[in-house]
């Protein structure tokens, strides 16, 4: 959206490629993926499980997100080093990690060897061609379930990079659909906390909050964002560091759920 606004105060418009209509996703996602398939992978990860996972007995998702208290960490360079290059020595992603120390967190906080959570997906990767210019409600949530001390660390890390790679595949099912195949009677949620791991490398130059603000008189006036559910863990991967963002509710600090996360990691990697 800002590429767009700044294309059309410089002049350059008709530079700008031919607009994507958001009918293009819909009809991709109807078509894709079938209501069948999508339930017969969610039965099978979800079908026993009987209990949500909700730390600190947390379970009203249908929050507006107001009173919600913020907590920041930047993640230890060190310790940001030591994550990414355990990564490259598994060959998972980054996320699978944050996935696995935050699965650990919250079994504690929730009491719980067997977790679930959700998940934020970009909703983009299988959207078509020019998808990733298009505008429109792409992300979507879905459930992750993982076991807390069931395996050693180096498989349970492997399962939940293969767990992320196979829910790419059903990025646009219902979430609604995905918590009726499991055993959780109506209307408990599956899951009170969500793990947003997000790409956050800085821009190009050119196209800086500073560079926008020179050549066209943009600047950011102000950053929120809030969810409904009432606790939150977004991973900011800045390219080299991460940034981590706790959303959870009062009275519990938000401060403190990030420094759990850190802990975990830390963990994560001394026993890898």
């Amino acid at each position: 959206m800002q590429e767009e606004i700044e294309a059309h105060l410089l002049g350059k418009a008709d530079a700008l490629p031919a607009p994507l209509p958001f009918r293009n996703l819909v009809a991709q996602t109807r078509l894709g993926v079938s209501r069948e398939e999508h339930e017969a992978y969610f039965r099978k990860l979800l079908g026993d499980v009987e209990e949500p996972t909700a730390p600190f007995g947390l379970l009203n998702v249908q929050g507006d997100g107001t009173g919600l208290e913020v907590g920041r960490l930047p993640l230890e360079a060190a310790l940001a080093g030591r994550v990414r290059e355990w990564a490259r020595k598994l060959g998972v992603s980054v996320a699978s990690l944050f996935h696995v120390a935050w699965a650990q967190v919250l079994a504690r906080l929730s009491g719980r060897s067997d977790v679930v959570f959700g998940t934020l997906l970009l909703g983009r990767l299988q959207g078509g061609v020019g998808s990733k210019q298009g505008m429109g409600l792409f992300i979507n949530t879905l459930p992750v379930r993982i076991g807390v001390g069931e395996e050693g660390i180096e498989p349970s890390v492997r399962r939940a990079h293969l767990q992320l790679a196979e829910l790419l595949r059903h990025e646009h099912a219902s979430l609604a659909l995905a918590q009726r195949c499991s055993a959780v009677p109506a209307p408990a949620p599956l899951f009170s906390a969500l793990l947003n791991y997000r790409h956050s490398a800085g821009a190009a130059p050119a196209g800086s909050p500073e560079a926008l603000r020179r050549r066209t008189g943009m600047q950011v006036l102000r950053v929120e964002e809030r969810t409904n559910y009432p606790c939150t863990l977004s991973v900011d991967d800045l390219g080299q560091g991460f940034h981590l963002t706790g959303q959870v509710q009062p009275p519990i600090e938000a401060q403190r759920i990030c420094a759990y996360v850190q802990t975990a990691l830390a963990s994560l990697v001394e026993g890898l």
